[in-house]
């Protein structure tokens, strides 16, 4: 739970170490370039395995672990990073980027670009002592699965990353079944039947899962009003999500992306407190419908 309270708690520490930077240690202006692809997985000079994924940098004589903004001056655009490594060894250049500290400065393309280095020293931060947490208050829960059977129907809209792509007619329906803890979950999109179960794993702790009747069973979870999911297929990763809004009206929302990280930011190491590794991943697909209870 502890690395749970700093991910929540890391934007205000952000705006707070932002507003708390001391004025540049070390200023140079010059030319910038980024490391050949060839150089993932060898040793940076203070010993760590290169990744042009992380934030890193070369630089000649800056101490390692120092942290820097560097700017380009024709775009304005910014981007820290951490010196892990000596170099770069060419006379008319004073920094070498990784590959995604040079694509936020959008240096890709010409491959070199003049920057202005900055060594910024974080100063320590008071926080104020936090206020007591207010009392908890959860809107209307509904009975799952009791107040979600019955058929359901709408419009399912898909997102690409070019825009809307296409609208088909979706329905769900729930419904019970001769057992107790296995309820019928049928998605009928553009007429083609998917029939699979809801099943009643331990309901102490939210669990179920979604039985497709061909070896495939998906655990699910229900987290307030929302029935939600999360699995993979053939380097696919989906998060799925059924929310009942209220007694006549269902939203279904599932995105899709590279089930492998897109990249890598953060990992910095500062000398109060560290900024931890943070993988992300692509989203190229939404779909979305808001569902309306059929009536009788």
């Amino acid at each position: 739970m502890k690395w749970l309270l700093k991910f929540i708690l890391a934007p205000l520490f952000c705006i707070l170490w932002m507003n708390g930077i001391s004025q540049p240690k070390y200023t140079a202006t010059g030319h910038a370039s980024y490391y050949a692809a060839k150089f993932d997985g060898r040793k940076t000079a203070n010993g760590e395995i290169f990744s042009n994924k992380k934030l890193t940098a070369a630089h000649r004589t800056l101490p390692f672990g120092t942290i820097v903004k560097v700017t380009n001056v024709k775009n304005n655009k910014s981007v820290v990073v951490r010196i892990n490594d000596r170099g770069p060894y060419a006379k008319n250049r004073i920094i070498d980027l990784s590959h995604a500290a040079a694509d936020s400065l959008g240096i890709i393309h010409a491959g070199w670009a003049m920057v202005k280095v900055e060594e910024y020293i974080p100063e320590p931060v008071v926080v104020a002592a936090a206020l007591p947490d207010p009392p908890l208050f959860d809107a209307y829960r509904y009975r799952f699965p009791d107040d979600w059977t019955g058929k359901w129907d709408g419009m399912l809209k898909i997102y690409s990353t070019r825009g809307l792509e296409k609208n088909i007619s979706m329905q769900l329906n729930i419904l019970p079944t001769d057992s107790s803890n296995r309820f019928t979950w049928t998605i009928i999109y553009d007429s083609i039947p998917r029939n699979y179960e809801l099943v009643i794993r331990d309901t102490a702790i939210q669990a179920y899962s979604l039985d497709e009747k061909n070896g495939i069973d998906i655990m699910c979870n229900l987290l307030g009003n929302h029935f939600i999911s999360r699995f993979s297929v053939q380097g696919t990763l989906l998060d799925c999500d059924y929310e009942l809004l209220n007694r006549d009206e269902m939203r279904f929302k599932i995105s899709a992306g590279d089930e492998e990280r897109h990249f890598t930011t953060g990992n910095i190491d500062h000398v109060s407190d560290s900024v931890p590794e943070v993988g992300v991943f692509k989203i190229t697909n939404l779909q979305i419908a808001t569902l309306q209870r059929v009536k009788e």
